[in-house]
């Protein structure tokens, strides 16, 4: 019978890199005032990397000091190391308060230490424990990740997630320093979430800020020679724009001014096809394909497109992490926004009352969460602004089984609550929104999550402050 004690292994190698004498390898990482030494044996390190397996073979020179070979990596910071050196010895990784920075760090140092599992899982852990902090950093993400051959994973992430939230990435102060080759893939992809008028006009943005000979980004100020550098500068990406898809409008609005930048008889061909109807001469591309693209959503100051679409899913019956289907486009109408029409109830309802299917959507104040709910029914409140005692406000109990209410996390991660009995939406003087016996009430800026007629709640507390609220009507075209 085999038995394996690999606990107590670890144990013991964790002492031999706590407190040995004889090691024989000094390894100084970080640079300037953040370094710092670190003490390990050879021959642990040629058995656990492949990496220093070569380094410190006969073959690879290495410098030493009174028999002590020296090793300078500066590249790698002091916290990365700490918790390489620990894997190497232990096989332990902890994690736990560990930056998303130094993890980034991590995975570009076991790569190039050649320690694939330690890859493995740091890459894995990123992508399943830290998609918040990639969202907010794609950009010097992939910067990084697609230098890396064995990165595929991470890589596939980042494109994936721009294609599902293009317009946040396009906002982002890092984006007119995108790297071309990142950016070229990115506009072959056929699932970039984006329109493609929308498209050309980053591509334009992206090529001024790359083109240091142009200083000034108003084109009826361009010269020859502005217009010949950037075509220059774009001229990799005019083939993955399908132009042939964008309105004569937009075509004659946003792209005709820069009609030196494109191939004369590509320009021409477009012009046929929009003014004229002629069949194209040149290969036309067909229209991308995202599920957020068949989602018409105004402005908000709340919600993005994927939201809309994820929630269109949900009251459509399908699961909300599913494509919309191609033969489905919602158009989302603003009705309400708290900080434009006030928070006054009479107010609120001369503006949802009796427009059809609605949604609620809540940004909670100093944190990232949004909450809301379906208005399966829309409301159809009676109100009067006086009365007397003889008279009442109709409060009328909505029981329409496909109300619901939701929470969003800032990765898109919904949790939805279903009515399951008692009240489903009520209609009263006191709240604006008023989702089961206390589910979801909101009032002025104020409002409370208690579950009672909703299967689960949607809030870990009970109460909230609204930073800015939303009514959208949702129809289907």
């Amino acid at each position: 019978m085999r038995t394996e004690f690999y606990s107590s292994l670890s144990q013991n190698f964790s002492q031999l890199l706590e407190n040995a004498d004889d090691y024989n390898v000094t390894i100084k990482v970080g640079e300037n005032q953040n370094t710092q030494e670190f003490h390990a044996h050879s021959s642990i390190l040629r058995a656990r990397s492949p990496y220093f397996k070569s380094a410190l073979s006969n073959q690879w020179a290495n410098k030493k000091k009174d028999g002590m070979i020296l090793f300078t990596k500066s590249n790698i910071s002091s916290p990365v190391f700490t918790l390489i050196i620990e894997y190497i010895y232990t096989g332990i990784l902890d994690l736990t308060n560990v930056s998303s920075s130094d993890i980034l760090g991590l995975l570009v140092a076991s790569d190039e230490l050649i320690l694939e599992e330690l890859f493995k899982y740091v890459q894995n852990y990123l992508i399943e424990k830290e998609t918040a902090w990639l969202n907010q950093n794609l950009v010097k993400i992939l910067l990084i990740v697609s230098k890396l051959a064995s990165c595929k994973p991470l890589q596939n992430y980042c494109y994936k997630s721009i294609c599902a939230d293009p317009d946040s990435f396009f906002a982002s102060e890092d984006f007119p320093i995108l790297n071309k080759d990142i950016f070229l893939e990115l506009v072959k992809r056929d699932d970039l979430g984006i329109e493609e008028i929308d498209l050309w006009d980053h591509l334009i943005k992206w090529g001024i800020s790359q083109t240091l000979t142009i200083k000034q980004n108003d084109v009826k100020k361009f010269t020859d020679a502005d217009f010949e550098n950037l075509k220059k500068t774009i001229n990799p990406f005019i083939s993955h724009i399908r132009f042939y898809v964008i309105s004569s409008r937009d075509f004659y609005n946003k792209i005709r001014p820069y009609k030196k930048v494109l191939p004369l008889t590509l320009y021409e061909d477009v012009m046929s096809f929009l003014m004229a109807e002629n069949k194209p001469q040149q290969k036309r591309l067909p229209a991308r394909f995202s599920p957020y693209l068949y989602i018409n959503l105004p402005e908000s100051k709340i919600i993005r497109r994927k939201h809309a679409a994820i929630l269109s899913d949900r009251i459509h019956y399908k699961n909300a992490s599913s494509k919309t289907s191609k033969e489905y486009k919602y158009k989302f109408q603003l009705l309400y926004r708290g900080s434009r029409d006030g928070y006054d109830i009479n107010t609120f309802y001369s503006k949802v009352n009796r427009q059809g299917q609605a949604i609620a959507v809540i940004k909670i104040q100093n944190s990232e969460k949004i909450i809301g709910g379906f208005n399966a029914s829309g409301w159809n409140y009676s109100y009067r602004n006086s009365y007397d005692d003889d008279d009442e406000y109709d409060c009328y109990n909505d029981r329409n089984k496909n109300h619901f209410i939701f929470s969003f996390e800032k990765n898109y991660k919904i949790k939805i609550g279903k009515f399951v009995s008692g009240t489903g939406l009520l209609y009263g003087q006191d709240c604006m929104i008023e989702f089961g016996d206390g589910d979801l009430t909101f009032n002025g800026r104020k409002g409370s999550c208690n579950q009672r007629s909703y299967d689960q709640p949607i809030l870990d507390v009970n109460s909230f402050v609204a930073e800015e609220m939303e009514i959208f009507s949702i129809r289907k075209l």
